[in-house]
């Protein structure tokens, strides 16, 4: 027990950790600390050949992208108690989940107060992640720990970047959400979501 307890300190806000390890304990979920994964930050696992449901969450979340993530995912294994597999996946039955497992977090002992106004502005709707909420993602990663890459809404038009598969673009302008950027060595030109994480190039580099 106090072996667990230590293990959720390096991944939540320190005044979580206890609400956090009692969720686990009331809803009989394993909590699994995954590898970095491109296509999604954690996922839900129902319960099969008589192993408990499983919850996965990628290691290298900042605590408070952590414990959302969590939250969202624990969501899925209540809603999965109730209807199974009847329900739409981030439909109604799962936002009230999540929304009455996210209030008794939401105070500035556990979120700085800028992530917190984004979780609690009025009329807000709740998004299936927090990365479909750019007001809310551009907060979260202000508390990553790596800052070698960096959003490309943050880069100057013109600036060079490449992406990890070493591919380099020039970024060239807004157009409405999204920003045009400019692949060099085939000259197309490609869309790019502001909140893309990318290396800035120097121009010597290239």
């Amino acid at each position: 027990m106090k072996k667990f307890r230590h293990i959720l300190e390096k991944y939540v806000p320190e005044n979580a950790v206890d609400p956090v390890h009692d969720l686990i304990e009331e809803n009989h979920v394993n909590l699994f600390i995954a590898r970095k994964r491109k296509t999604k930050l954690g996922d839900f696992r129902p319960p099969q050949n008589g192993n408990p449901p499983q919850i996965s969450v990628n290691h290298d979340l900042n605590p408070y992208s952590f414990l959302i993530t969590f939250l969202h995912e624990l969501a899925h294994q209540k809603v999965w108690v109730i209807y199974k597999n009847k329900v739409r996946p981030h439909g109604v039955e799962w936002q009230q989940a999540y929304q009455g497992l996210l209030i008794p977090f939401l105070n500035t002992d556990i979120f700085p107060q800028e992530i917190l106004d984004k979780l609690t502005s009025p009329n807000k709707k709740v998004f299936a992640s927090s990365t479909a909420d750019v007001a809310l993602s551009r907060q979260l990663k202000k508390h990553d720990v790596s800052r070698q890459m960096v959003m490309i809404e943050d880069l100057p038009d013109n600036a060079l970047f490449r992406l990890s598969d070493k591919r380099i673009f020039r970024k060239l302008h807004k157009r409405r959400k999204n920003y045009l950027c400019l692949q060099l060595s085939n000259k197309r030109k490609y869309v790019f979501s502001p909140m893309a994480e990318v290396i800035p190039v120097d121009e010597q580099d290239k």
